[in-house]
């Protein structure tokens, strides 16, 4: 370490020396703190000194106090053996033997005795040194000890004396900014003055820290401004310098700084005292000496490393037992639960009561502020030190919600079974019943929901519900779609006459109109209140992914789609994957209805990133879209690799299952197996049953069974499933109706069947579903062609393709809501190519040339001109080259 700023000491000391050469003997104390220059002072000094001929004799502290200890006297009587009188006998102990040889040293010369860290020597022998110095006062004697006081050590008279008046005393204090620079460009080079203030931070002035400083930032140009990364940087060497600094200063100063490790930012004289045991009085001073050797400032480590270094020098069970004496020294002090549940995480201590108050207030509060994983790891830690009962359940049923915005696999797979069980044994308290739901009704597993919505609607009075609630929209989907057969009509709470379904469903009916029963434009309004007046929390998550699904069934999909995408935003935001997969797997399905068939596919990606394990619900639910985007697209090996994976038997007791024989039964319809597909789709209508949600609006199985009934060539079963269709769902308008009025139309007489499909047309354009509108517009297209309407086939069909290529690049869809107007139909044709026309038409189909049709024909060019110019107009063509595809047939 250079020897920087301390000329003065080292002239003072200087000067005592020449004093001291003409007597009478001095003593003089160099004091400060741990590593702040004293023992670079003394040899400096002693260097000087013995090159001037005086007689030096050094001593260390620390070696007495070391393990075996070698005193003060053995150490200097082995410096001064040949002063020894010759001819007499030499005494037995070091401590006479010094003694005996001192006077004779002085004879010959000045003497100075130097000893380092005298505040490691024990009060007798520095007793007998400053009495043996007495006693020769006129003699050249220069006594220098180097002093680190110890605030808590009980003062000696040996070391009162050195007190005295007539002692004289250096305080070497930190190093300014101009020593820390001097003794940077001692040590390297001339520094930017950005550096020296930082470095001049950091050290606090101690010289011995500095130096530290300086080896870990080696590498650092210095001629340069530091770039900001210094202060979170990795400090070995200085973390070994601030230990250095703390067992120089004492073992209290050592406790104290680990007391300060452990509270953090949370540290107080008040919070040390009660820690320790020590009285603010004492502590204070400690504290002082802890800032003057620049190890702290203020209460707080002036870098992370230090803390750290401090930390890491602490026995695990020492620090566990800190960590207990914080948390309950920082509760009874009334700090906040915050500041409390650190301390209780790292002891893992939970034998009391307040403790789980403490973490479970704490995990509200790191939601609040976004901290999922502390919030758990509280949780947790509260579910460890928590018995059965009611707080274990609640406690249970939050970690759930919170870990929904994690890992929503986990939820299904940790959390559910135990709560279920809660539930059935009767030890769920009734606050925790709606999160229970909430987490079935996300899960898919509808039936356990209704168990557990049937027994709070056994519970509850309409008169609890306010009006103008907006209640989750899944329980309005639940309660509306109930149809339970177990359910006696005079159940407690049922008015005589009235199904229990409709007390239920007037139970939840909203002042907007009620989720299935009403018109679908207030059922629309409902959701989009909701959704705005709603914000994203573990109590709304479900809510709010059901009012999406109520816009997507309503045909919504624009404001669905823009709903989503603000939620998948936020959520990432807000660092919850969970949520991001919840919504992301919805705005999958917009995708899927508005024929966006990239974007599906990037978010069902986004949404395996989170979901991983293929036992959960939500898997089932992400395999299923992700097969539907592939159907969609034409990839239809894609989607057989999907279906070809073994199917978890939980998969089976969510209503996600019904999504996944949806697709399946559309893949084996689309490759030419249609009884295999009939038979997924009537087992999708078994479980929409036993699910409680046969609704043609929810699940509209019967025309999904119709189509692959119509495929079998059976259109009297087709005509009895859609027949039921329209019964069970007496709305006229939307998807569904559309759905059924394409399929209504392959039941028709041809001549009827163009006006049914331009109804399907326009149903399907309104609904934003381009797929289903494409394949419509090809069954028009066919149809007008089996007439003889060529020129409008061909225009259908043009259509339907443009659409489809749009959708397997993502193009954006027309307007739906509010703006622009469905295709127009094509009318019936006025006119028909001529006999001669078509011959035309089929020879430059073939390529031939005008000159050579007109050879061919025994015709002039001008005619085949004439005749091409009609036949443009009719089919609605520009250019030859489009006469193969639009007019469907060569004819010669």
């Amino acid at each position: 370490m250079a020897f920087v700023s301390r000329r003065k000491e080292l002239g003072i000391l200087n000067a005592a020396l020449s004093t001291c050469r003409r007597g009478p003997s001095r003593t003089i104390v160099v004091a400060g703190g741990a590593g702040a220059g004293k023992s670079a002072l003394l040899h400096a000094f002693t260097e000087q000194a013995m090159a001037a001929g005086a007689i030096v004799l050094s001593a260390q502290g620390r070696a007495v106090a070391a393990d075996p200890p070698i005193s003060l006297f053995h150490q200097l009587a082995a410096q001064i053996s040949a002063a020894l009188p010759e001819g007499q006998p030499t005494p037995s102990s070091s401590t006479m033997q010094f003694a005996t040889a001192l006077p004779r040293l002085a004879d010959d010369g000045a003497v100075v005795i130097c000893v380092d860290d005298v505040q490691e020597i024990p009060w007798s022998q520095l007793d007998f040194l400053l009495q043996t110095i007495t006693r020769h006062r006129n003699r050249r004697i220069l006594l220098i000890v180097a002093d680190c006081p110890h605030p808590l050590h009980r003062e000696s008279p040996a070391k009162a004396d050195l007190r005295h008046p007539n002692v004289q005393r250096i305080q070497l204090d930190p190093l300014d900014q101009h020593g820390v620079s001097e003794m940077i460009a001692a040590e390297a080079e001339r520094p930017h003055r950005r550096w020296v203030r930082l470095l001049h931070h950091l050290s606090g002035g101690n010289p011995l820290l500095l130096s530290a400083l300086l080896e870990d930032f080696t590498t650092s140009d210095m001629k340069l401004p530091p770039t900001g990364m210094e202060r979170s940087a990795e400090l070995a060497m200085y973390g070994q310098a601030v230990m250095s600094v703390l067992h120089r200063s004492g073992p209290t100063a050592v406790e104290i700084a680990q007391l300060m490790s452990v509270l953090g930012d949370s540290a107080s004289s008040d919070l040390l005292s009660q820690m320790s045991g020590i009285s603010s009085s004492l502590i204070d001073p400690q504290l002082a000496t802890l800032q003057l050797s620049g190890v702290i400032d203020g209460m707080s480590f002036r870098h992370r490393t230090a803390r750290q270094a401090v930390l890491a020098d602490l026995d695990p069970s020492v620090r566990t037992e800190l960590h207990k004496r914080a948390a309950a020294a920082q509760y009874g002090a009334g700090a906040p639960a915050t500041e409390v549940a650190p301390h209780l995480l790292a002891a893992r201590d939970m034998e009391e009561p307040w403790q789980r108050t403490v973490l479970r207030n704490a995990a509200e509060t790191a939601i609040g502020e976004e901290d999922t994983r502390l919030a758990v790891k509280c949780l947790e830690l509260a579910l460890e030190g928590c018995p059965e009962g009611a707080d274990r359940i609640e406690i249970f049923m939050r970690l759930a919600l919170i870990t929904l915005r994690v890992n929503p696999t986990a939820v299904e797979a940790r959390y559910l079974p135990e709560l279920l069980e809660a539930f059935q044994s009767g030890t769920m308290p009734a606050t925790a019943c709606d999160g229970l739901a909430d987490l079935l009704f996300g899960c898919g597993r509808l039936e356990e929901a209704f168990t557990v919505l049937q027994k709070q609607g056994a519970e509850t009075s309409a008169g609890d519900v306010r009006a103008g609630d907006h209640p989750n929209i899944a329980w309005l989907w639940a309660w509306s779609s109930f149809r339970s057969p177990t359910l006696p009509d005079d159940q407690p709470g049922t008015p005589a006459g009235q199904a229990p379904h409709e007390s239920a469903t007037a139970l939840f009916r909203t002042s907007e109109g009620s989720f299935l029963i009403g018109d679908r434009d207030d059922w629309a309004t409902a959701a989009e209140n909701l959704l705005e007046v709603s914000a994203l929390s573990d109590a709304t998550v479900w809510s709010l992914s059901s009012a999406v699904k109520a816009l997507i069934i309503t045909d919504r999909l624009e404001s669905a789609w823009r709903w989503c995408e603000r939620l998948v935003k936020e959520s990432a935001a807000r660092e919850a994957p969970g949520w991001q997969a919840v919504f992301a797997l919805l705005q999958a399905l917009v995708a899927l209805r508005q024929g966006k068939l990239a974007a599906g596919l990037a978010c069902v990606r986004l949404v395996q990133e989170v979901i991983t394990e293929r036992s959960s619900a939500m898997a089932c639910a992400t395999e299923s879209t992700l097969a539907a985007l592939h159907i969609e697209s034409g990839r239809y090996d894609e989607a057989a690799r999907v279906f070809a994976k073994p199917v978890p038997p939980s998969w089976e007791k969510s209503v996600y299952w019904l999504s996944y024989l949806r697709a399946r039964g559309c893949l084996l319809l689309a490759t030419n197996r249609p009884h295999a597909a009939l038979s997924d789709f009537l087992r999708i209508g078994k479980l929409a049953e036993r699910f409680h949600v046969d609704h043609p609006t929810l699940v509209p199985w019967r025309l999904f069974a119709a189509e692959a009934w119509l495929s079998l060539g059976h259109p009297k079963q087709a005509a009895h499933v859609l027949a039921e269709h329209t019964a069970r769902g007496p709305r006229k308008v939307g998807r569904n109706h559309a759905m059924a009025l394409r399929l209504q139309a392959e039941l028709a007489e041809p001549h009827e069947r163009p006006r049914v499909l331009l109804k399907a047309v326009r149903e399907f354009h309104g609904s934003g579903d381009r797929p289903e509108l494409a394949r419509t517009l090809i069954d028009l297209g066919e149809t007008l062609w089996a007439l003889g309407h060529r020129t409008w086939a061909v225009q259908a069909r043009r259509m339907a393709v443009q659409i489809a290529r749009s959708c397997l690049h993502d193009a954006p869809p027309t307007p739906q809501e509010g703006a622009g107007q469905p295709p127009a139909p094509p009318p019936a044709p006025h006119e028909q190519l001529t006999r001669a026309e078509r011959r035309v038409a089929g020879l430059v189909a073939q390529g031939l040339t005008n000159r050579q049709v007109a050879g061919r024909l025994h015709i002039t060019v001008s005619t085949v001109e004439q005749h091409l110019t009609r036949i443009y107009q009719k089919l609605g063509i520009t250019h030859r080259r489009e006469i193969d595809t639009h007019l469907g047939t060569r004819t010669a």
